[in-house]
């Protein structure tokens, strides 16, 4: 890729969570390293255990994390979508990955090497503490899976893991409210919602009936975000 389209990719990526808290200064230098880099669906970016310390970014398409904790049963943990980072505890940590990311769709990437991060690091060790909100991030992301997991109404159960999993659980800003696709199947997702596929057929049919969702073929669309959190709050 040339490096006008480095620039217009690093100039366009969206700016959410941990990194719009940072500031100016370090988004800079940590773009200015960044390298753009494209998956086909279903592509393994890095699975657990393996050793790297490149971090990565999304500016388009949906990256499935899978803890190296997981259950075999339990083959999709997280969505990852565009704005959102992936890999910096490897970098905070020097070890191997603790989880594997695998490309859900086609996606492209914005990629920090390592090495170049490292360096930067140690010319600017303040930049530790910014980095490390990602961490901080992701263990939000963590206590947030356990929350809704803990809810007892299966109806608001489900609404809130599939309002986690589109990046709308608790979202502001301008796209909070817009409709999103998750491209996960029935069974996924009612893996992740802890339900059986029953449970999970009649929750979506209640929740297609009041136009808050559409089933698609291996997607759901989130039609109406706002509402779907009411219910996840309230049951």
């Amino acid at each position: 890729m040339s490096k006008v389209s480095e620039s217009s990719v690093q100039a366009a990526f969206p700016i959410r969570g941990w990194f719009a808290e940072s500031p100016p200064d370090f988004r800079s230098d940590f773009l200015a390293l960044a390298r753009p880099k494209s998956y086909a669906a279903g592509s393994v970016i890095f699975q657990a255990g393996d050793v790297g310390q490149d971090v990565f970014g999304i500016y388009s398409g949906v990256v499935t994390l899978q803890s190296r904790l997981s259950h075999p049963d339990a083959v999709l943990l997280h969505m990852v979508w565009p704005g959102e980072w992936f890999g910096t505890w490897s970098v905070l940590l020097g070890k191997g990955r603790r989880m594997s990311a695998i490309a859900r769709t086609d996606v492209g990437l914005l990629r920090i090497p390592g090495d170049d991060l490292r360096a930067l690091l140690r010319r600017r060790p303040q930049w530790h503490a910014e980095l490390a909100r990602d961490a901080v991030w992701g263990t939000d992301i963590a206590m947030q899976i356990a929350a809704d997991l803990l809810i007892h109404n299966a109806l608001a159960r489900c609404a809130a893991v599939l309002l986690r999993l589109a990046g709308r659980r608790w979202a502001s800003g301008p796209d909070a409210e817009l409709p999103v696709e998750i491209p996960a199947s029935q069974n996924e997702l009612a893996m992740l919602c802890n339900v059986s596929r029953n449970t999970f057929s009649r929750v979506v049919k209640d929740l297609s009936s009041r136009g808050l969702l559409t089933l698609n073929y291996r997607s759901l669309t989130l039609n109406d975000p706002t509402r779907l959190r009411d219910i996840a709050n309230t049951g």
